[in-house]
């Protein structure tokens, strides 16, 4: 017997080389005497941070700041005797930069007429009226004073409303210029309302503000104001600590993260952030700091993060396979609209992402076709639309970015057909409802498709807590995939927020280029999901779902079972 299991192993032996010296001359040949199982996981997909997801946002309404608006500048105009006309051929308005033709509209019904001056009274009236209801609420009309009208030519003078100045109050580490920044376009003159609560709104919803108040008082002259804010900081620094199942059982389910940011770090707006992970087979850190560049909310950013793993399976464990990566990104993200229930932003970004697997702890290797003595090296230029849409009850956000991945800064390029030159298209579409005072559903669509085989640093990754949830975290890795998925959150508590459950359906679908699809090509869950509000700051997270698709091979970790947890402390 032990005689057949041995002829038995050498054959198996012989049949695993056999195969990896088939694939194409990038991927690597075993050690000496290195059997390596056939369904061994991709030890760099394992370590690459989380693929960027959309933020959940949940449709509240956020009250304006009330504006208060001074009366509309009044001017001691002449009196005439009511009984006293003039032939009036010609009424010249100075002074008006705005509803050019609405005013020579009104101006056209009292030329060429036997005028009074109440006439010109009423005029004047009309004309500041025109200007309140479009908003211009400081703005108005009078009669000019001292005016000969026997040569048939009456002259009203418009006083357009500007600001004078803007004075903040509040303020403790942010800069002033940081808010009057905001201001000033919507401030030119004429002065309009709408405009300048709507740049107001804009500051209230600024995640480095709480509270914004404002009032217009009267300046040194008609027509002009000062526009008062007082405003109260949000606090600038979070950290906390997040325990968690959900990196792949390979490298070890449960990690243990903490963090911290200051979201105004020198004074202007400006976001230093930290983050350090660990498993049992996995060493992450990433640092990112973002600068504004414009009053319109352009920001500069920029990434670093390095990963160390090893798969610590049982299966794997004696080949000692390790993987080191890191990732540095740079963009510009621009927002071209931006209203209080409407942003779109364009970004272009640079990436430069580098990865290394090992055999035998230090032994360079591929496990797949592309990567060249195990390196696979990747530069990316993506170009990024992001586009939201929120109202009381409905949140519509959608992201599309493109990614071209170019033969620069020493990028992977060979003959395989798997390299790190590509073309990628992500989009992500997300529906926020709330259907009731206290129920809110939500639904999503995540899609990648490329018309190129890629290296495992740029693959689709369906599976686990983020995205199929009921198998193990990056289940089914392919070039292409498409994920659904929809979600309902019902309070059990008078404050929606303390308990609340979760049912959810999701499902993903993955397919390749080049290399075989992966077995399965389709994975379902459907599941319930309980989020727990211990104290302020603490909360507490459990899913469970059931695979609606069986998979072979399946382990016995609590991800494997459908079971997923998290813990979550923030105290700042």
């Amino acid at each position: 017997m032990h005689s057949i299991i041995k002829i038995v192993t050498v054959l198996t032996s012989i049949i695993i080389n056999i195969t990896f010296a088939y694939k194409a001359n990038s991927q690597s040949t075993p050690p000496e005497g290195v059997n390596i199982p056939t369904d061994i996981p991709d030890p760099v997909e394992e370590t690459v941070p989380q693929r960027e997801q959309q933020p959940v946002i949940t449709p509240t309404p956020t009250p304006p700041p009330k504006l208060q608006t001074p009366e509309t500048p009044r001017i001691t105009e002449p009196v005439s005797p009511s009984n006293l006309r003039f032939n009036i051929k010609k009424i010249e308005v100075l002074g008006n930069t705005v509803l050019e033709d609405e005013i020579n509209l009104l101006v056209g019904k009292y030329e060429n007429k036997n005028l009074s001056f109440a006439d010109l009274i009423q005029l004047r009236t009309e004309i500041t009226q025109l200007y309140i209801e479009n908003n211009y609420q400081t703005s108005g009309a009078f009669v000019i004073n001292n005016q000969l009208l026997n040569n048939g030519i009456a002259q009203i003078q418009v006083v357009e409303g500007q600001l004078e100045s803007i004075e903040i109050s509040g303020l403790q580490r942010l800069k002033p210029s940081y808010v009057r920044s905001r201001l000033q376009a919507a401030s030119k003159p004429p002065l309009n309302r709408e405009r300048l609560e709507s740049a107001l709104q804009l500051l209230q919803i600024d995640p480095l503000l709480q509270q914004v108040n404002a009032e217009l008082t009267a300046g040194s002259a008609p027509g002009r104001n000062i526009l008062q804010i007082v405003v109260k900081e949000a606090p600038a620094f979070h950290s906390g600590v997040v325990i968690a199942n959900n990196q792949s059982p390979s490298i070890g389910s449960v990690q243990g993260n903490v963090f911290a940011r200051h979201d105004n770090l020198l004074g202007f707006g400006d976001s230093l952030s930290a983050e350090y992970g660990l498993t049992d087979g996995l060493d992450i850190y990433s640092v990112g700091y973002s600068v504004p560049v414009n009053s319109r909310n352009g920001t500069i950013n920029f990434r670093y993060s390095n990963n160390n793993s090893e798969i610590i399976e049982d299966t794997f464990e004696d080949l000692d396979i390790r993987s080191d990566s890191e990732t540095f990104s740079l963009s510009f993200r621009q927002p071209l609209v931006r209203k209080p229930d409407t942003e779109f932003a364009l970004s272009v970004g640079f990436d430069l992402r580098r990865s290394q697997t090992f055999i035998l702890d230090d032994i360079p290797f591929s496990f797949s076709e592309g990567p060249e003595d195990g390196k696979s090296r990747v530069s990316a230029i993506r170009f990024t639309q992001d586009w939201v849409k929120r109202d009381a009850k409905t949140v519509l956000a959608a992201r599309s970015q493109f990614s071209f991945g170019i033969d620069a800064f020493d990028a992977t390029v060979n003959d395989s057909g798997t390299d790190g030159r590509f073309f990628s298209w992500l989009g992500q579409f997300q529906w926020v409802r709330r259907v009731s005072d206290r129920n809110v559903v939500l639904a999503s669509i995540n899609t990648q498709l490329t018309p190129d085989s890629l290296l495992s640093l740029e693959r689709f990754s369906i599976g686990g807590v983020d995205t199929v949830r009921g198998y193990r975290q990056n289940k089914l890795v392919s070039d292409n995939g498409v994920l659904g998925a929809v979600e309902f959150r019902i309070p059990l508590t008078e404050n929606p927020q303390t308990l609340q459950i979760n049912p959810f359906f999701e499902m993903g679908w993955g397919w390749n280029n080049r290399s075989d699809n992966p077995d399965p090509q389709f994975i379902a869950g459907l599941g319930l999901g309980v989020q727990w509000e211990v104290i302020k700051g603490l909360n507490a997270r459990v899913d469970y779902g059931i695979p609606l698709v069986a998979v072979e091979d399946k382990g016995d970790t609590l991800q494997d079972n459908g079971l997923y947890f998290s813990l979550r402390y923030q105290p700042f």
